[in-house]
């Protein structure tokens, strides 16, 4: 003769599993909670004394950025900086130093803005001197390799000097197209 609770454990069980599973599904489903619309003119994230370095291949050094500050706006693809500080190394050697007090990088364009007091130093290699640019805004367009400028530009190049009003410089062409009002002084 069967015990009424031999009798009474498959039905328990199978009411057991019943609730666990009802409630496996319910953790399964649960919904996160709504995600809260971000204001547009506040930073989605912000990053303090950012240093930030590229290496090539070989380990060497390829790329440094340091800034005072660096954020993101929300639905907006460019990041933007507070007195960037970059340089750029070819094969380990300095190569390429620019500061500036605010910058923007854009990296689907792979385009990076400068403004505000603009110094540029392109390191002198093979026996050449150091060249240097100010100027009050600078675009690098790193997909094509272009620099350009629409504002007043001084160079040094050696004992060299030019001042114009914009200038478009090619690096995969090797050519420098001043915009207008150029002034130059060439010491050989």
């Amino acid at each position: 003769m069967k015990t009424r609770a031999g009798k009474l454990f498959p039905l328990a069980l199978l009411v057991g599993m019943g609730l666990l599973t009802s409630w496996l599904d319910v953790l399964t489903q649960w919904q996160q909670p709504a995600q809260r619309e971000l204001n547009p003119n506040q930073p989605e994230y912000t990053i303090e004394q950012l240093t930030a370095k590229r290496f090539d291949e070989q380990g060497r050094p390829w790329q440094q950025l340091v800034a005072t500050r660096m954020w993101k706006l929300p639905k907006v693809e460019s990041v933007y900086f507070t007195a960037p500080d970059l340089k750029q190394y070819q094969q380990g050697a300095p190569d390429l130093h620019i500061t500036a007090d605010s910058g923007r990088y854009n990296r689907p364009q792979d385009i990076a803005d400068f403004s505000g007091n603009v110094h540029l130093l392109r390191t002198g290699q093979a026996g050449k001197p150091d060249m240097t640019l100010q100027t009050q805004a600078l675009r690098l367009d790193n997909r094509n390799q272009l620099a350009s400028s629409h504002t007043e530009v001084l160079m040094n190049y050696g004992n060299s000097r030019v001042r114009s009003v914009g200038l478009i410089y090619n690096h995969q062409a090797g050519q420098l197209k001043l915009l207008s009002q150029v002034r130059m002084h060439y010491a050989p």
